[in-house]
């Protein structure tokens, strides 16, 4: 496993969510968002936020407390989307390898951000951020889907653009490479 600072990777945006130092995550996964990267035009550019956090250790143990005060504050805010939890709280494989990562979007030297209130932005504010930079959003989607990463199921999940690397070119076939911009 790669362990990479704050700042550039070979193209990439580095910035870990805090209280994170740095990003822990497989060469294999890095590849295929370096991969991704290559993909998109110049002023799209990737931000990777977190990859592996080891279960065990101060990281590990914040995560869990601020996890478990988050879910108190979300069934209180959005009585009506309890199914959601486990999707928004859970790990989601941040605690198993490197292959699990967040990534955001920077256009045109700015960071897109598409919940600013994290994962308690509300469905309308998200629809509507979506909506401005509908082409960004989607751009970066198929890319790293056409580059090996799965994307989460659940709506809010997916605007942290968390995505688990699988290795396979899963998009070839599917008519989308015509949308892509060439390397």
């Amino acid at each position: 496993m790669l362990t990479l600072q704050r700042g550039r990777h070979h193209g990439l945006h580095i910035a870990p969510r805090w209280p994170a130092t740095h990003i822990q995550i497989e060469e294999d996964a890095l590849q295929g968002l370096l991969d991704a990267q290559a993909r998109l035009p110049a002023e799209l550019r990737l931000l990777v936020t977190r990859g592996f956090e080891s279960r065990q250790g101060r990281l590990g143990d914040f995560r869990r407390r601020v996890r478990r005060l988050g879910i108190r504050v979300f069934r209180a805010c959005y009585p009506g989307r309890h199914d959601e939890i486990d999707a928004i709280f859970g790990a989601n494989g941040h605690d198993i390898d490197g292959h699990h990562v967040d990534v955001s979007l920077v256009l045109h030297g700015k960071r897109l951000r598409l919940l600013p209130l994290g994962v308690f932005t509300p469905p309308r504010w998200q629809d509507r951020r979506v909506a401005r930079h509908a082409e960004a959003v989607a751009l970066v989607k198929h890319s790293l889907q056409y580059c090996g990463f799965d994307l989460h199921h659940n709506p809010t999940e997916a605007l942290q653009i968390h995505c688990d690397y699988r290795g396979s070119n899963q998009l070839a076939d599917s008519g989308i490479l015509q949308l892509l911009p060439k390397p």
